[in-house]
């Protein structure tokens, strides 16, 4: 009786307010087309939260639930859109499909121990070759943001012992078999190194010690050549800039991120050149997508090597692809590890991806976009693209919270030159000095 007693009051106001008041006007409808109009982001959580406190049981309320749990995500909140899509949330159910988006949101938020114990047991006794692979990933990634290698072996073990048969030659799953086949090679390298327990690790979307450094200067961060391990090395054609420099190329390049860094960190933030160092990859260890490689393999191998485990949590390490499969990829690999090919090694991109490795997320409002919700056009996100290349690098008021950072603009290129131009400003009016292209000289490699 209160709660209708609250509904009625709560229209009765929003009618007495809303220059729409009339008998016809639908105010659950009315708030969820208001959400969608609003440029802010709080004011979107604002109207739709109120539909769903005041008309709880009006069929636009579980809309805006859906729509409310993608903002607060794509928001960085993850917090908040867990705790609100568990008040909505069926009851479990073990004839119910798996609920990926809890399991995600478990671990996006830390939450390792729900994750694993939601994993344990399929809960569909039906085999299923991408939802069970999928759960693998998922508790695999739980294991090892807890430290338990040994555990995350075996369960890598059961899995191939049930799907190893569906990776024969030519099969629609060759692939994906082979690249878990590989994951348990890099699992068990890792457990041998370092036993069945060690220090956490971060890989893939979980949340990662980076966050807190946003409010540190002078982070080391080496770099390492990515050479193919056979005989034959890499034929000259396909060799990229920066194949044979020394550790004054690389150092430049630092020096021109650590230009940006300042403008966008208000001097709160920079880096250090740790060192220059060459990898002799073997073929599956990290391979691209492009090639058929699987990022948690290749993310999990990253770890296994022990000089990155060593660094990995307290240094950005950059791995520099120079193989020629590697077409134009990056990827942050977590724990401050990034992957990247030669052709996109810019300063821009390095930033872009040590963002990345500090808390900072794309922008992705595609589903709600679909379902009629407007955005600022102005707050881009990370990066604009144009056929691929990224174009600025911006910082959104989501990930300005996330970094604790001022608001500033954008890094922008210009011409050759990376530079630092601010939002909105008119074209005479004075700019942050131009962040200029270095000069470059051959050199020799050193090897780990």
């Amino acid at each position: 009786m209160k709660r209708s007693q609250f509904r009625c009051l709560y229209a009765a106001a929003f009618l007495g307010l809303s220059p729409y008041s009339n008998s016809s006007t639908n105010i659950p409808q009315h708030l969820l087309e208001t959400a969608k109009t609003q440029i802010s982001i709080n004011d979107k959580i604002t109207y739709l939260k109120q539909l769903i406190q005041a008309f709880p049981s009006d069929e636009l309320a579980k809309i805006a639930r859906d729509h409310l749990v993608s903002l607060l995500a794509g928001s960085n909140r993850y917090e908040e859109a867990l705790l609100e899509y568990r008040q909505y949330a069926p009851a479990p159910d073990t004839s119910a499909p798996i609920d990926f988006t809890l399991l995600e949101c478990l671990l996006k938020t830390g939450r390792y121990n729900e994750v694993l114990q939601n994993t344990a047991v399929a809960l569909n006794p039906v085999r299923d070759f991408l939802r069970d692979k999928r759960l693998l990933e998922l508790r695999v990634q739980a294991l090892l943001a807890t430290g338990q290698y040994g555990n995350a072996r075996e369960n890598v073990e059961n899995w191939l012992s049930l799907y190893a048969a569906d990776g024969i030659e030519g099969s629609r799953f060759e692939g994906d078999v082979r690249s878990i086949q590989y994951l348990h090679r890099h699992l068990k390298t890792l457990e041998r190194l370092n036993g069945q327990t060690g220090k956490a690790l971060f890989t893939a979307s979980v949340p990662d010690s980076h966050q807190q450094w946003s409010h540190q200067r002078n982070i080391p961060i080496y770099f390492v050549k990515l050479i193919p391990a056979h005989p034959a090395g890499q034929m000259y054609e396909p060799v990229l800039p920066g194949r044979h420099e020394i550790d004054s190329f690389f150092e430049d390049k630092v020096s021109e991120m650590n230009r940006g860094f300042d403008y966008l960190s208000g001097g709160e933030f920079s880096l250090s050149f740790g060192g220059l160092r060459t990898l002799y990859v073997r073929e599956g260890d990290m391979d691209p997508t492009a090639s058929g490689g699987h990022l948690l393999t290749s993310r999990v191998y990253a770890h296994s090597i022990p000089e990155l485990y060593r660094l990995s949590g307290e240094a950005f390490v950059i791995l520099v692809d120079y193989r020629e499969q590697s077409t134009g990829e990056a990827s942050y690999m977590g724990d401050g590890i990034i992957f990247l090919s030669a052709s996109k090694f810019q300063p821009m991109t390095l930033m872009h991806e040590i963002l990345h490795g500090m808390g900072a997320t794309h922008q992705d409002w595609n589903y709600l976009q679909t379902q009629g919700y407007q955005f600022d056009s102005e707050d881009r996100g990370l990066m604009t693209f144009e056929k691929g290349e990224i174009l600025d690098l911006g910082l959104e008021t989501k990930n300005r919270a996330t970094l604790g950072w001022p608001q500033v603009s954008v890094i922008r290129f210009g011409g050759a030159d990376l530079a630092a131009v601010p939002r909105n400003t008119p074209i005479n009016a004075e700019q942050p000095p131009k962040l200029t292209p270095v000069t470059v000289a051959d050199g020799f490699i050193q090897r780990i």
